[in-house]
């Protein structure tokens, strides 16, 4: 093994990137925020503090002056992510050169590069077929425009899109018998054979590319100076190079399209179709009739403005503290997201709201997911389809409501994020709006 001193930045990032998105980090994104974190800590601030305490605080989310030795979520996740590790290079990418490992008693990770003879050999494939294989010569590749490459960004997101999907179905056990409490909570979401549908508010964005690049047509604006140190953090503008703005309106964040797997994973379990569309596509009008799930706020959806009218929660931005925050319509009353020492968000809401519809032949049950920020729709997605949470949740609205889950309710969910990751989410509060 060669020490981490003999790798080049370019290789640990790699090998930091390869462990982020291999399948068995993909359903750990509290880990993944540790891992990134230390790694990131390690290549970028060197001779940074890297204890427990900082790690607490600015990955989980603990609070200033909390006590390492009275809680031991550090520890714990630091256990959790060398047996990912180690998971990870002993089954899923075994073959890696650079492997990344966390020696027990420190939270530096180290990159190890295994020497040619421990990488298994690549076996002669030529003797085992007297068959000629050729090869066609990769074709030209025309000058790249902004057109061009968003358009081949938007196809790459459906297949991934679609790929994640099926891997979602995939996950779930086959034979599994879905949980009862899970079952009763979703009603006539779990209950439905017929195709559900999980409707995505896509937000109204801003595309930055290279000025004069025209994007289906629409008008291009020049983009204001503070925007080219952000571009280039990721991206490549030639000397010269000049930014422009482009309007669109088929984006999707992270946490949003999280939550819109979570619940087509949960829906699948239940041995049951789904149909996954964005807003600008199924409208209002679509959902008459149909059980559905709606993922995103108000701001960025007509069809969750409309159905929450009626409802006492809702988020709304308060230009007070300059945030969305979960107003109570009844109270006045707001909950508002908090910051770390830094100015990112470390804790936003999630809110879930459930209205069932009655009429003389069938129930019909509509599930709004949203929140502060996409890192609320998720939490809320995982709550909403936790079986665990949901059977507590059951206890607590069964002291309002009676027996079982109300005919209409809607719940707080607290999330601990990092750097707009989930990290965490747990109940804070409920309404019950109809029992019937």
């Amino acid at each position: 093994m060669i020490e981490s001193e003999l790798c080049s930045l370019e290789e640990k990032e790699a090998a930091l990137n390869k462990a982020l998105h291999s399948r068995t980090f993909a359903r750990s994104e509290q880990l993944k925020a540790f891992l990134r974190y230390i790694c990131e800590a390690e290549t970028l601030r060197p001779g940074s503090p890297l204890n427990e305490y900082v790690i607490g605080v600015e990955v989980l989310g603990r609070p200033e002056g909390y006590s390492p030795a009275e809680d031991s979520s550090v520890r714990t996740r630091a256990y959790e992510l060398r047996q990912k590790l180690e998971k990870l290079y002993s089954t899923e990418l075994p073959d890696e050169a650079i492997q990344i490992s966390i020696p027990k008693g420190t939270y530096s990770p180290h990159y190890v590069r295994r020497s040619a003879s421990e990488i298994p050999s690549v076996p002669d494939i030529s003797r085992l077929t007297e068959q000629v294989v050729t090869f066609a010569p990769p074709p030209i590749v025309p000058r790249r425009s902004f057109r061009g490459i968003l358009i081949l960004s938007v196809m790459v997101a459906a297949l991934a899109g679609s790929a994640l999907t099926w891997l979602a179905m995939r996950h779930t056990a086959k034979g599994a018998e879905p949980d009862s409490t899970l079952t009763e909570a979703w009603g006539p979401l779990a209950l439905d054979h017929s195709t559900v549908l999980l409707t995505v508010a896509t937000p109204l964005s801003l595309v930055v590319g290279p000025l004069g690049h025209e994007v289906f047509g629409s008008q291009n604006y020049p983009a204001p100076p503070d925007t080219y140190p952000l571009f280039r953090a990721h991206r490549v503008l030639p000397p010269g190079g000049r930014l422009g703005l482009t309007f669109s309106d088929n984006m999707l964040a992270v946490g949003t399209m999280n939550a819109a797997l979570i619940c087509a994973n949960t829906r699948r379990g239940f041995g049951a179709s789904f149909q996954l569309l964005p807003e600008r596509v199924a409208s209002v009008s679509a959902l008459r009739g149909r059980n559905a799930i709606l993922l995103g706020a108000a701001v960025d959806s007509e069809a969750v403005a409309v159905a929450m009218q009626d409802m006492p929660l809702a988020v709304e931005f308060d230009p007070g503290v300059h945030e969305f925050v979960i107003r109570n319509r009844r109270t006045g009353q707001a909950i508002e997201p908090e910051k770390d020492g830094s100015g990112r968000l470390s804790r936003v809401y999630g809110l879930i709201t459930v209205k069932t519809l009655h009429d003389d032949r069938n129930r019909q049950q509509m599930v709004l997911l949203s929140g502060i920020t996409s890192v609320g729709v998720q939490g809320a997605a995982e709550f909403f389809s936790s079986a665990k949470a949901m059977g507590s949740l059951r206890s607590k609205l069964g002291q309002d409501a009676g027996f079982g889950f109300p005919a209409a309710y809607q719940v707080v969910v607290k999330c601990e994020a990092n750097n707009l990751m989930l990290l965490s989410s747990d109940y804070l509060a409920h309404q019950v709006v109809s029992r019937d």
